[in-house]
């Protein structure tokens, strides 16, 4: 199995745009996905009790043995956000699927659902095959924070790892830059 490749900056805004302009669900969707390192689990189960506005939070309950968090909406991600809540029908999930269950309610979209939309927009988009799926948003912001210099501690809170070795892979440097560093600390 090929390893995922995270995208760059420059993809997931396409990609996040594309989406916005076909569908405010699915733009929120992958915005929320692009800035809070959100699984395609952690996406489905987003209520819209989650959703403070006022605050301008979200609560992220976070999957795989990760530590849930509280973060800050960006002003960008509040304006989407806020359209969609005032077009979706009303509904304890954030992004209900369109489907009804046995009892006829709306029940989460499942992982394949979010898969099928993100790779949608990423084809749409050019993203190379290799990043074409939702995991890819999550390593995507990871990388491109310990790119730029983001903390170590930082971003093991951002990504809500437990183990700052998961977070760690994010931080390979060559012993170029190693050695710049060593000297620039030195100096």
């Amino acid at each position: 199995m090929k390893r995922m490749h995270p995208m760059k900056r420059e993809q997931v805004n396409k990609m996040v745009n594309a989406a916005l302009k076909v569908s405010l669900r699915d733009g929120c969707l992958l915005l929320l996905a692009a800035g809070h390192a959100m699984r395609a689990s952690e996406l489905a189960g987003v209520r819209t009790s989650d959703i403070n506005l006022k605050d301008r939070r979200i609560f992220i309950r976070r999957k795989k043995g990760s530590i849930s968090t509280s973060e800050a909406l960006l002003p960008s991600e509040v304006e989407v956000i806020s359209k969609w809540l005032a077009e979706k029908s009303e509904h304890i999930l954030l992004f209900p699927s369109n489907k009804l269950n046995d009892d006829r309610q709306q029940n989460e979209l499942s992982p394949v659902q979010i898969y099928r939309i993100f790779r949608y927009y990423a084809e749409l988009s050019g993203v190379p095959d290799i990043s074409r799926a939702p995991h890819a948003f999550r390593h995507s912001l990871a990388q491109h924070c310990a790119d730029n210099k983001m903390d170590i501690k930082t971003l093991q809170i951002l990504m809500g790892h437990k183990d700052i070795n998961s977070t760690a892979q994010y931080y390979s440097r060559t012993q170029a830059e190693v050695d710049a560093e060593k000297a620039r600390l030195l100096a």
